[in-house]
């Protein structure tokens, strides 16, 4: 399977500016005929979903969406990205379709990212 790695000439990284970080329930709840409900885990691994954006100048946001819908196939590809706390190499993938709004000369791209 081939490695997507983000591109290196776009910033690395989402804005710290409203970012939102959400670990996703991994916790299967069963209730008992009698007693306290039980609780596992229902994988070994769980995901956490990154919301928050970075801004593109006009030839960067060209390289997203290049990297998005060609490289990563419109998004459903993973692919290699720095994690917003821990600042490691991690893998990725979208959640939904991005976001884009022009603000002065810049894309301000708003994602929502999981990572796996």
């Amino acid at each position: 399977m081939t490695q997507n790695y983000w591109p290196d000439t776009l910033p690395n990284g989402l804005l710290v500016d409203g970012l939102s970080i959400e670990p996703q329930n991994n916790v299967i709840r069963t209730s008992m005929d009698a007693g306290p409900q039980t609780a596992r885990r229902r994988y070994t691994a769980r995901t956490i979903r990154f919301s928050g954006a970075q801004r593109f100048d006009k030839a960067e946001f060209a390289v997203f969406e290049m990297f998005y819908h060609t490289v990563l196939a419109d998004g459903v590809l993973r692919f290699y990205f720095t994690d917003p706390v821990s600042g490691e190499t991690a893998e990725f993938r979208f959640c939904e379709h991005y976001k884009a709004a022009m603000i002065d000369d810049f894309y301000e791209v708003s994602m929502v990212l999981e990572k796996l």
